[in-house]
């Protein structure tokens, strides 16, 4: 029997090598660049054809499914298994010490945009599938390894791959934590825009739906000095004043980032403005918005959404904010569980909003993506989890449901199967200093390579 901890240790400078191709390209969605052959920009579409000729150079059948995603296939068979990551990153954000788009090597520990969302696990699959092919182990299925150019910032990719390529009869995605995660809630983005009493004042934060930004920028407002000083110190966030020439012309309120699945790892400066400001400005779309969208409001109870489900509870954070020429425009990530629907939940916070008496607002969704939940004593399940500890020997983590949003919801019979171990070697999705072991990588390496082995001939 085939020791595939040992042989994937063969790919550890393969691994190194191809991932510091892979981040230093900067794959992130640009509008500007958009065309029909790359509906996500450039960037994307460069990153989509380096993972193809990867395949290629390999000798594997691969395919660019109009600029959408690529896929890597080997093996024989009608049915298929799949491991569907991304190849897409978000903005680099604020607070790097280092370029986000070069690897760097700090020992055991890998930086940069990309890392380990979801590059790194990504590329571990790849290289798990090159070593079923270089031991000729038999298979009863397809094995496809796919990189899709849009999850974070829409899931069209996924959704445009499925209406031309067949699903899986198993599959997992690559895109969160091990051992194994079975169920995940739903995600929506709302849009909340419209008039302000206030012409003046200048607000702004954020760049992207699914992140915490890590501050805010507030101008031409006058807040008490004795007042910010205090409650900056009192919610543990940083000041920096905001000067043209030796003017102060307003500041900026630094918190900490983060992903939205996990609002209570961050420290969210959006919620925190709206606070603020709402004391000091006592004006009424301060009063009217503070409440829901200061960081009280986070489980929607206000708007009777605080329905637990078997994937939690609803979270609704505010990613990103504008204020400017009596105009706001607001987003939220809302993540839901299965017992909520996404009409529901628009009903509610409209309903709320005509109740009491808050006008001029237009609430609307951009973006939305259905829950999922597989049961945890399925085959898929228990296999994979049979594979997670017969590697790390680890049973004290169990199998569980995420806030996050996968590619899993948009596959069949497919559920989240690492690339993230629960030991914190990997972390800062999203935020500043992303990174990821390379052992960790190589011990994924000879999980997945066992995993898509046994579900390509379950």
């Amino acid at each position: 029997m085939i020791n595939f901890a040992i042989e994937a240790e063969k790919y550890r400078k393969e691994f190194v090598t191809l991932l510091d191709q892979w981040i230093s390209i900067p794959s992130v969605y640009n509008n500007e660049t958009v065309s029909p052959i790359m509906p996500f920009g450039k960037e994307v579409a460069q990153a989509l054809e380096w993972f193809k000729n990867r395949g290629e150079e390999e000798g594997f059948t691969t395919k660019l499914v109009d600029g959408y995603a690529a896929h890597i296939e080997y093996g024989k068979g009608e049915e298929y298994v799949y491991s569907f990551g991304h190849c897409d990153v978000v903005p680099e954000g604020e607070g790097w010490n280092s370029d986000p788009f070069k690897l760097l090597k700090y020992g055991d520990k890998l930086v940069g945009r990309g890392v380990i969302d979801d590059k790194g696990p990504l590329l571990a699959t790849f290289l798990a599938l090159k070593l079923i092919r270089d031991k000729a182990l038999p298979l009863k299925r397809k094995i496809r390894i796919v990189a899709g150019g849009n999850e974070e910032s829409g899931f069209q990719c996924i959704r445009y791959y499925f209406q031309k390529e067949p699903k899986p009869t198993y599959g997992f995605t690559p895109d969160a934590k091990f051992p194994v995660i079975n169920g995940e809630k739903g995600g929506m983005v709302i849009q909340i825009s419209g008039r302000v009493e206030n012409n003046v004042v200048f607000i702004v934060g954020g760049e992207v739906h699914n992140t915490i930004p890590n501050s805010v920028v507030v101008k031409n407002c006058t807040v008490d000095k004795g007042t910010l000083e205090k409650f900056v110190a009192e919610e543990n966030l940083t000041l920096e004043d905001l000067q043209d020439k030796n003017n102060v012309i307003g500041f900026k309120l630094i918190g900490l980032g983060g992903h939205s699945s996990k609002p209570e790892k961050a420290n969210n400066p959006i919620e925190k403005a709206f606070r603020l400001l709402n004391m000091e400005l006592k004006e009424k779309w301060l009063g009217d918005l503070a409440p829901l969208f200061g960081g009280d409001n986070r489980d929607g109870r206000i708007f009777q959404l605080d329905i637990k489900g078997r994937c939690g509870t609803l979270t609704m954070v505010p990613t990103i904010l504008r204020v400017e020429g009596g105009r706001l425009y607001l987003t939220l990530s809302v993540r839901y569980p299965e017992n909520l629907g996404m009409e529901e939940i628009l009903e509610k916070i409209c309903s709320h909003f005509k109740l009491k008496g808050i006008k001029d607002y237009e609430i609307k969704v951009s973006g939305n993506k259905k829950p999922h939940y597989i049961e945890a004593d399925s085959l898929l399940v228990r296999k994979l989890y049979e594979i997670y500890v017969k590697h790390t020997g680890d049973r004290e983590n169990p199998i569980r449901v995420t806030s996050a949003g996968t590619y899993a919801a948009e596959m069949e019979n497919s559920v989240i199967f690492g690339g993230e171990f629960p030991d914190g070697s990997a972390g800062n999705a999203h935020m500043a200093g992303e990174y990821g072991s390379e052992d960790a990588f190589i011990k994924s390496i000879g999980i997945y390579a066992e995993a898509l082995w046994e579900l390509g001939n379950l």
